[in-house]
């Protein structure tokens, strides 16, 4: 029992504490073209699906394609999966995938945390 102990704990300091980025901007889109590109159901990473963010192409360098985050904005916390990346001008930022256009204007842009629950594959755009 002992020995277990000692190696969940030495994995636990090897994995170290959970990355936590500070983003400047927190934005909402849509699966359209008028907001994506000629294929707005295909992502950086695959397939469009629901609870997915994206990144801007700093981040996603750092936590990759498939990796788990939670994103709080406004004391507010929810769970997604990485699988798209922004535009190359944009820097710690994430965009949110919603169903609506009226949703996303709803949740307007603003400022946020993202902290990497658990890191995805390497992202190669």
């Amino acid at each position: 029992m002992r020995r277990l102990l000692i190696t969940a704990l030495a994995v636990l300091a090897a994995e170290g504490e959970a990355a936590t980025y500070s983003l400047q901007r927190v934005s909402h889109y849509n699966a359209v073209r008028s907001q994506t590109d000629r294929t707005p159901h295909i992502s950086a990473c695959g397939p469009t699906r629901p609870g997915q963010i994206a990144l801007s192409r700093d981040l996603l360098r750092q936590v990759g394609c498939g990796a788990r985050v939670r994103l709080t904005v406004g004391g507010r916390s929810q769970v997604y999966v990485v699988n798209d990346t922004m535009h190359q001008r944009y820097r710690r930022t994430a965009d949110v995938l919603v169903r609506r256009v009226s949703t996303a204007r709803k949740l307007g842009v603003s400022a946020g945390t993202l902290t990497v629950l658990r890191k995805g594959r390497p992202y190669r755009g």
